[in-house]
């Protein structure tokens, strides 16, 4: 805790409640991280086949959509701090069951909390980031997701420790798990202040109105740190009635709908296309991890520099170069640079990603929680939807469609999507001011 400390005094973790996503996504991601490393070995010893497995795996990405509508409505209700709360002590149930699921309906059961309260955190979360104080959105998402990364790199070694230190002894690993998921409660209880009563008198609000000069509008709210889409977003109006609520929307399902058709299948391609053992896969997978912890705080700064639409075709880009290298190169060597190339648009992408969602919470004002719940909803929809799309299209019609097809996703997404994005409105950092 000293070190937070000092880290928060010198502002390299930003405001409170920045300080508390990122330490939340770090202690969540590495106790999570052992449970999916030890669940699929947890499973087999109960008798599941590879089958059941797989669909134990899945049950999180088919859970989401689901569960972030209903949390994005109960952020708006309840404030991000409450909805926060209960996504973490929700996992904290979670990590509890695992000592009850001795059997595979009650492994499916607690996977299917699991997911839940996955999808419960990622709009809590933004939604505590946009109502902060804090401007330097990029800055904050990168190192929100460079603290989950770094939680699922430790996670795999530790889990694989813990195993054969205690010789198997599952029950020993969930009370770890269960113990470092009490940490994301106490810190988001403690760092993520109560929100402070909205003002109702209209007279108060007109007067902060202002008018820019040079345009002619009204700067109503910006003191507040209001986007403008709030000022194109007439009160009754549906949700995503403004343009580019509705372009972020599809940014969000391509991208992730691209990204991931390679997500899960990664392995397969590599040992039975390119002939690769699992060492040379777990070596790819670990050269990678060091391309995610470099582009992405890189791509955070950027993003407050120059605005977060421009960095948001690095995705598109990404998944159109590493299918073509993927495809040209069925080696070791095209392997590694694929994958390399992938991350490092995963990287790129998600801190401007995240930069947007929280821009358009903090404009849709009550509605805030709906919006980035709706926008990440439409990521986790393209996310489930990818591995499967990929799975059908290479075994009907082969690996070059596949790629092929994934190729021509990425340059869609760049061209009909990313594109336009850019030319609607420049998100840029400097527009929201405290």
């Amino acid at each position: 805790m000293g070190v937070l400390r000092s880290l928060h005094q010198a502002g390299v973790l930003g405001p409170h409640p920045v300080r508390a996503v990122v330490v939340e996504g770090f202690t969540t991601r590495l106790a999570f991280g052992v449970v999916i490393f030890a669940m699929p070995l947890y499973a087999r010893q109960l008798g599941m086949s590879l089958t059941e497995i797989g669909a134990l795996v899945a049950m999180k990405a088919l859970v989401e959509p689901a569960v972030k509508p209903f949390m994005g409505r109960a952020v708006d209700r309840w404030g991000a701090r409450r909805g926060y709360l209960t996504a973490v002590t929700v996992r904290l149930i979670a990590s509890v069951l695992l000592f009850t699921a001795t059997t595979p309906a009650s492994l499916y059961a607690t996977r299917l909390v699991q997911g839940a309260a996955s999808a419960a955190r990622d709009p809590a979360s933004i939604s505590v980031v946009a109502d902060s104080n804090e401007q330097k959105l990029g800055r904050a998402f990168s190192l929100s997701f460079g603290a989950k990364d770094l939680g699922a790199v430790s996670a795999g070694a530790l889990g694989g420790l813990l195993l054969s230190g205690s010789g198997n002894d599952f029950r020993l690993l969930w009370a770890f798990v269960a113990a470092i998921s009490f940490v994301p409660v106490v810190v988001v209880w403690l760092w993520v202040p109560r929100p402070a009563p909205r003002r109702k008198d209209a007279a108060a609000t007109a007067a902060l109105a202002t008018t820019d000069p040079a345009t002619g509008e009204s700067t109503a709210g910006e003191s507040t740190g209001e986007h403008p889409l709030k000022a194109r977003s007439p009160a009754g109006t549906r949700l995503f009635a403004d343009p580019r609520l509705r372009l972020l929307c599809a940014l969000g399902l391509f991208a992730g709908m691209t990204a991931h058709m390679t997500h899960g299948l990664f392995p397969i391609l590599a040992s039975e296309v390119a002939g690769l053992t699992p060492g040379q896969i777990g070596a790819i997978y670990s050269a990678s991890v060091i391309v995610l912890l470099v582009v992405g705080p890189l791509a955070g700064l950027a993003a407050d520099r120059y605005g977060a639409a421009p960095l948001t075709g690095a995705r598109g880009i990404a998944n159109t170069l590493s299918s073509l290298l993927y495809l040209a190169f069925p080696t070791a060597a095209g392997m590694l640079s694929g994958r390399l190339v992938d991350d490092a648009g995963k990287a790129a992408f998600r801190p401007p990603w995240g930069s947007l969602l929280a821009q358009a919470a903090r404009g849709a004002g009550p509605r805030g929680g709906r919006v980035a719940a709706g926008l990440d909803t439409a990521l986790s929809v393209g996310e489930a939807a990818g591995p499967v799309i990929a799975a059908l299209l290479w075994d009907v019609w082969g690996l070059a469609a596949f790629l092929l097809v994934r190729a021509g996703l990425g340059i869609a997404t760049e061209v009909l999507v990313t594109r336009r994005l850019v030319h609607t409105a420049p998100a840029r950092a400097e527009q929201l001011r405290p």
